[in-house]
């Protein structure tokens, strides 16, 4: 639910409430390490309602397609909504909307989709 409490078990409750100051391990994936790497980030966001239709393109110039109603904030969205984003080095919100899609999310939902069948 949006802007509801999220439930959080008392072992990670306690994790994250711990005050010790031990230094936290970072992992990276292959996911962040290509964004790094590539210094890969959202440089455009378009959409075609008609068409159920949006395309994010890269600083790359690669383009991740994905349909509106993938996202039902997105697709129940007003125009002026949709046309109110930022993008930031992480993905781009919708201040209106809060909602937010993120970079690596997209990349790995573009591997998912490459083992779909056709």
């Amino acid at each position: 639910m949006p802007g509801g409490k999220p439930l959080v078990s008392n072992r990670l409750t306690d994790y994250l409430n711990d005050t010790d100051d031990q230094p936290v391990d970072i992992i990276e994936d292959e996911f962040d390490a290509l964004i790094e790497r590539e210094n890969l980030r959202i440089n455009r966001f378009v959409w075609v309602r008609e068409l159920d239709l949006a395309l994010l393109i890269l600083t790359n110039r690669r383009v991740i397609s994905l349909t509106l109603s993938s996202y039902s904030v997105l697709a129940t969205a007003p125009d002026s909504a949709l046309m109110d984003y930022t993008i930031s080095d992480s993905g781009i919100h919708w201040p209106a909307l809060d909602a937010d899609l993120s970079l690596r999310g997209l990349l790995m939902s573009e591997v998912v989709k490459g083992f779909a069948p056709a």
